[in-house]
């Protein structure tokens, strides 16, 4: 009976394993099938989208921007897709549609290109990075006379062991590059949350592991950058 007893306790912890892992792996593998089943709800709401609207594009950064504030004293239609890497926006936002021109775009990309076991920091991991944030400027640029890429966001202290908090500040960097030679802008909004240079974040300034504790602060900081009369 006892043997009985300890083989359905062993049992129910691998169930609940098994549980476990089959909830994380969608979340972890499964980003572009979210992605796709995002795409009809980014679409129509561009569809819908007033003239001088603000558009905000990348991955859960922007996604979750809270769509009832107003930036440029503007509408934002927000086409964020939480746990898109820079590769997976840039497949997605090839298939948009925009009918009305924005008056500027935001993108926020990187957080998901920081994985450890993607080794950022390779040359030829950063290479494709490049080439993705590069694909995604070319998109909206062709839909928007002002294209603003923001750096990379601070982390926090407790996922160093699954991100590289070196590449924070290398992604951004490139980033910046990048917006010099296709003439994109480029602005830090998190300039005040970080760290000093340490890829980390300030105590009390994140919701979590990596989301900010305040979006409408970080949208008042690009309020310079995308509300300029000339672009």
């Amino acid at each position: 009976m006892r043997a009985l007893r300890l083989g359905l306790a062993g049992f129910a912890i691998l169930g609940v394993g098994f549980a476990i892992g089959w909830i994380e792996k969608p979340l972890r593998l499964n980003t572009r099938l979210y992605a796709t089943d995002r795409l009809p709800s980014i679409q129509a709401h561009l569809d819908d989208a007033p003239d001088g609207y603000i558009l905000l594009a990348g991955d859960s950064q922007a996604e979750l921007q809270n769509p009832a504030q107003r930036v440029c004293g503007a509408e934002i239609v927000n086409a964020g897709v939480s746990g898109a890497s820079a590769s997976v926006y840039a497949d997605l936002v090839a298939n948009l549609s925009v009918k009305t021109r924005p008056r500027a775009v935001v993108a926020f990309i990187g957080t998901n290109d920081l994985l450890r076991k993607k080794e950022p920091l390779s040359d030829r991991t950063a290479q494709i990075f490049d080439e993705s944030v590069e694909r995604i400027v070319k998109r909206l640029q062709a839909e928007s006379d002002r294209v603003v890429v923001a750096a990379i966001p601070p982390i926090s202290r407790s996922v160093e062991k699954r991100l590289e908090p070196a590449a924070v500040a290398a992604y951004s960097a490139r980033i910046r590059v990048l917006c010099e030679r296709l003439s994109c802008g480029y602005a830090d909004p998190f300039a005040e949350l970080r760290d000093g240079d340490t890829g980390f974040a300030l105590p009390g300034t994140l919701r979590d592991d990596l989301h900010i504790a305040d979006y409408r602060r970080v949208m008042r900081a690009l309020e310079p950058a995308l509300c300029a009369t000339r672009p």
